[in-house]
């Protein structure tokens, strides 16, 4: 298992590390009732869990999924930042 690790000091939402995902999860995108998603492509398979740094939480970082979508690998704050910060993202069994 690889697991790369930023060691240079990083700016809040920069990514620290990577871990490897296990088959079988997905990521779905939802949107709270009565919003237009509009062009936002749905979820797809967890590849990866990120670790980004966040100052604003206990221990300074939080982990992330990184799921594909659109041809591209995303963490959910990347996704919601091109397609809308309405959108959520949840992990669950594919």
């Amino acid at each position: 298992m690889a697991i790369i690790v930023n060691s240079e000091a990083s700016k809040a939402g920069s990514i620290s590390g990577v871990l490897p995902a296990f088959d079988g999860l997905r990521a779905d995108v939802t949107t709270p009732a009565g919003t237009d998603p509009g062009a936002a492509p749905g979820g797809g398979p967890v590849v990866g869990w990120a670790l980004l740094d966040d100052p604003s939480v206990a221990g300074g970082a939080r982990l992330e999924p990184v799921f594909l979508a659109a041809g591209r690998a995303w963490t959910p704050d990347q996704y919601r930042a091109v397609y809308g910060q309405q959108l959520s993202v949840r992990v669950g069994r594919g």
